[in-house]
């Protein structure tokens, strides 16, 4: 597994054996004890019967009494290790920044971790980080230049009707493919747009719309707020259902550039795919095909300057967590507390600690493990997994209802499954 999530890759570990901490960082950062392992029968309602609601009768009593941190729209148990994670990380990020010496990584760390905490620093510079972005979706003077912005969002800040990706391609392992689905969003799904149980969210959206605008200073923000609405709305009718998408046949759909441009008429496929630095493919797997050609009719026909302030928008939303407190506070307003009922922001120590995990995890790891996950206990898992696998194979040999050729398959199968604990 990646150290680019050490929080997944080690929090486990960390959480069955005993860490083994420099003192510097073991301050009560100890790995919690599991305790007795079984079924926690107080966790139980008895009174509700099991035929009728079997959540309730096998958690309702734990649900009862769960206390949800007020920086958290959720928790159990996996929260937990996270939060045992997070604060290690914390611990490695501090001493990383109080280093008088670092290593090239170590200095990586310690300019993100220390830039993001400077909050004067960040209140500062207001909207101006942005503001290059803002000027050439300004300077927008064509549908093609909307592209082309769209493309160029793919690699970071910005938003798109189109989304675009490199994966395995589904069809054949040895290979990649270049992905194309439906996008365009800024609300979680297409029902919040649809459905009337969402009225207040979308009420809250618009509001939110506006309010972002203002703070990136675009002209007529209310007006912008209602053509935007209006525009995404025209999206989520045209966009595949969850369900929908969740069909691997039917999201698997290749093609050519120039068949491409025939059944989806009206967006520019050149200009897109040259600017999110993907101008060489000579095949994409489009995803939601029934749902491009009206998108890109959408396209099409909305207003330049609607597309515009779309395109400031979404913008504005995504670089809002970076961006001076006023930013970064109306996000949360509405992302955290209206989308998803989170009564507190996060510390900012945290949400420092997430970046640079997210964007340099591996060397954010390599300090982890160095700090709380000796070989030792790499080692005494690896032979745990071992085991496993020894137990399985014995299973495979002897169980009566696999025929000789499935069995050989899954030997086979089991012969390939590659250990990766913790790192490399």
């Amino acid at each position: 597994m990646s150290l680019s999530h050490p929080r997944l890759a080690l929090g486990a570990a960390a959480l069955v054996l005993s860490a083994l901490a420099p003192p510097a960082l073991a301050a009560d950062l100890s790995a919690p004890r599991m305790g007795t392992w079984g079924f926690d029968m107080s966790g139980r309602d008895p009174a509700t019967p099991a035929g009728g609601d079997f959540f309730a009768h096998a958690n309702g009593a734990y649900v009862d009494r769960l206390v949800i941190p007020a920086d958290r729209s959720s928790f159990g148990a996996f929260d937990g290790l996270r939060e045992l994670s997070v604060d290690r990380m914390h611990a490695v990020l501090e001493a990383a920044a109080a280093d008088p010496a670092p290593s090239p990584d170590r200095q990586r760390l310690a300019t993100l971790y220390r830039n993001f905490m400077d909050e004067q620093a960040v209140t500062a510079l207001g909207a101006g980080p942005i503001q290059p972005a803002l000027a050439e979706i300004r300077a927008a003077g064509s549908r093609r230049d909307i592209a082309r912005l769209m493309g160029k969002a793919a690699g970071g800040f910005g938003g798109s009707i189109f989304s675009v990706f490199v994966a395995d391609d589904a069809r054949n392992p040895q290979a990649y493919a270049v992905y194309l689905g439906q996008s365009g969003l800024n609300l979680p799904d297409r029902d919040y747009y649809l459905e009337p149980r969402f009225e207040r969210q979308r009420t809250e959206y618009r509001a939110y719309v506006e309010r972002m605008l203002g703070l990136a200073g675009w002209p007529d923000a209310a007006r912008s707020a209602d053509a935007i609405l209006a525009f995404e709305t025209r999206i989520a009718q045209a966009s595949w259902t969850s369900a929908q998408r969740r069909d691997r046949d039917r999201t698997y759909n290749a093609t050519d550039l120039a068949g491409l441009s025939r059944s989806a008429a009206g967006f520019p496929w050149a200009d897109y795919l040259q600017a999110a630095g993907l101008g060489g493919a000579k095949r994409v797997v489009v995803r939601e095909q029934g749902a491009f050609p009206e998108l890109a009719k959408i396209f099409a026909e909305t207003p330049l300057s609607t597309l515009k302030a779309y395109m400031a928008l979404s913008l504005t939303d995504k670089a809002a967590p970076y961006l001076a407190p006023a930013f970064d506070q109306a996000n949360f307003e509405f992302r955290g507390k209206v989308l998803t009922g989170q009564p507190q922001q996060q510390p900012r120590w945290k949400r420092a600690v997430t970046l640079v995990d997210d964007q340099l995890g591996e060397a954010l790891g390599r300090d982890y493990v160095a700090a709380y996950f000796p070989p030792e206990s790499k080692a005494l898992m690896e032979g745990l997994v071992a085991d496993i696998k020894t137990a399985m194979r014995g299973r495979i040999e002897t169980v009566s209802w696999m025929g000789p050729e499935t069995r050989a398959k899954a030997l086979e199968k089991l012969s390939k499954f590659s250990v990766m604990i913790g790192y490399p």
